[in-house]
């Protein structure tokens, strides 16, 4: 199970600097840049938190990183598909990342579908029975 952590961990490494590099670039278009800044900000949000989730306490405060996760990814998402958009015609590098971030959703999302069963369940198992 490590090893699937420390790949996500990286994956979202790797996002969060690409779509730093990629913001980066528009820094010359001041049309882009709110969305830009807004796209660095989530994408960065989203490998921090992954890490924070990593280093939960409790199966309670992962489940609160991973929504974390789950919203700034989403986030990310949509960022990027404003850009290409906004960006005519839009690079590999921009079509790249939305990739990313597409697959990078389906995976949290199926995390924390995964996660509030797994808390429905314990918390189901700590009520007291009825007589």
């Amino acid at each position: 199970m490590r090893n699937g952590i420390d790949v996500l961990e990286k994956r979202t490494r790797q996002f969060a600097i690409a779509a730093v590099r990629l913001t980066a670039s528009m820094r010359t278009q001041p049309h882009l840049m709110d969305i830009a800044r807004q796209l660095a900000r989530s994408s960065t949000s989203v490998a921090a938190n992954q890490r924070a989730m990593r280093r939960a306490r409790s199966m309670n405060e992962f489940a609160a990183k991973l929504q974390i996760v789950n919203e700034e990814i989403d986030e990310a998402a949509s960022w990027l598909e404003m850009l290409e958009e906004l960006t005519s015609p839009a690079t590999d590098q921009l079509r790249d990342l939305r990739r990313e971030a597409l697959e990078l959703r389906a995976i949290y999302a199926k995390a924390r579908r995964t996660t509030r069963e797994k808390l429905l369940k314990s918390q189901r198992g700590k009520e007291p029975k009825s007589q």
